[in-house]
């Protein structure tokens, strides 16, 4: 094993010299000796030792306890004073730079070599715990959940920059408070306050799971969907002196949810509308004509109550896009908006013009082999184009010229505008 390195700080040389010899008797390394606080800083920049022995009264401009305050802050490296004062005013500044112990002069051999052991030791288990504390705080810090961690009366001890960002409070804000302050949970369903976690760890001395949906008031007022769960925090003995809270923010989870859920219901109703329009026709084809032509008459109605207001709001927002309200302009939205609901029922058609007319021709038809015997769905879509075409106010006519049921390759639209 090295031997333990020392730097002696003492400003009566006889003492010094004495000082060295004995503590290299004891089997330590003295690096140096040095009268002044100023050269004690230079020669630990130098050399650092593993502890200093540092008289309190020194010569030059600053004193044994304002060097080892400063080799505390700047080196990390343990102080033993050696002084013959033991007045409390010099006691009292000398705590403030957290020595490692006192040796009062005249000592003897036994006594500094326990001394120096013992700070030693004192030092190497506070640099382990020093590591360790790191270590969690870096670990706290990195996770990708929220933590906030309280003492046993519900004060804010910690919160990790996950807990700052979802929560909305800095730490220097937090620190200190209860949480109840910064903790706010309220059920989703109902708005009422929950239990705050820390109320539940204490009375029921375990982890806490939380169950009911919450949502966490945030320091601006916004509310966000977490889950989280407590845990009490124990000392050595297993006596509990804080609560560790985890949490998280789960808005894109319920997101991801809610779109799953909304897939699902889409995937449902596709299924009932293709068993819809395959069992429809068959349905219809023992429809006498004149209540088809009801059937026709009642659906136009329905389908301008339902689909009329929603037509003419994206009417108004393609105008707007346009920035004009010409006929031509009205036509070619409406068009878009026709196309696009075809296009939802699975057909898709072609705008075009001809002769002086424009045409609306349908490319296909889900249900053309079924025109012949059931025209329902002719009907429907002759409906759809003729009801929608007077929501535009543009004045003119819509005649169809081609239609499947009466045989021809494709169903066409004419429009005759003035």
């Amino acid at each position: 094993m090295s031997k333990i390195k020392i730097l002696v700080v003492e400003d009566e040389s006889i003492v010094a010299m004495d000082i060295k010899h004995r503590a290299e008797s004891l089997g330590y390394l003295v690096t140096d000796v040095t009268p002044s606080g100023e050269e004690a800083l230079e020669l630990v920049k130098v050399n650092p030792p593993d502890l200093i022995l540092m008289d309190i009264v020194l010569k030059g401009n600053i004193d044994g306890i304002e060097a080892a305050q400063r080799i505390h802050d700047e080196f990390d490296i343990p102080v033993l004073y050696l002084t013959a004062y033991s007045d409390e005013e010099t006691l009292k500044r000398a705590k403030i730079t957290e020595p490692f112990g006192y040796i009062i002069k005249p000592f003897e051999d036994r006594e500094l070599h326990s001394s120096v052991e013992i700070a030693i030791y004192k030092h190497e288990m506070e640099r382990k715990l020093k590591e360790s504390e790191k270590w969690l705080s870096t670990t706290l810090e990195s996770i990708g959940d929220a933590v906030i961690a309280t003492d046993k009366s519900g004060n804010i001890i910690f919160m990790n920059p996950v807990a700052r960002k979802v929560t909305g409070w800095n730490p220097d804000e937090a620190i200190g408070k209860t949480l109840l302050d910064v903790f706010q949970i309220i059920n989703e369903d109902t708005g009422i306050p929950l239990e705050d976690p820390v109320t539940k760890v204490l009375k029921k001395d375990a982890v806490i799971e939380m169950t009911d949906p919450a949502l966490l008031v945030t320091k601006e007022g916004t509310r966000l969907p977490i889950d989280d769960s407590s845990a009490p925090i124990r000392d050595e003995n297993g006596s509990v002196i804080g609560v560790a809270l985890v949490f998280r923010d789960i808005t894109e989870r319920k997101r991801a949810e809610k779109e799953k859920e909304e897939l699902l219901k889409n995937k449902a109703r596709g299924e009932l509308s293709n068993f819809v329009l395959s069992a429809l026709p068959v349905f219809a084809s023992n429809i006498p004509p004149q209540v088809r032509n009801n059937i026709a008459r009642s659906f136009s109605d329905r389908f301008e109550k339902n689909m009329q207001s929603q037509f003419l709001n994206e009417l108004d927002v393609c105008l707007n896009r346009m920035a004009s309200n010409e006929d031509s302009d009205i036509f070619h939205c409406y068009i878009s908006w026709l196309r696009e609901f075809f296009k939802n029922l699975g057909i898709d058609t072609e705008e075009s013009f001809q002769d002086g007319f424009r045409h609306f021709k349908f490319h296909n038809c889900p249900w053309a082999e079924d025109t012949e015997t059931s025209p329902m769905f002719c009907m429907i879509c002759r409906v759809i184009v003729i009801r929608s075409f007077t929501w535009t106010n543009l004045k003119g006519n819509v005649e169809q010229t081609h239609c499947l049921e009466d045989k021809d390759e494709y169903c066409n639209f004419q429009f005759m505008l003035k």
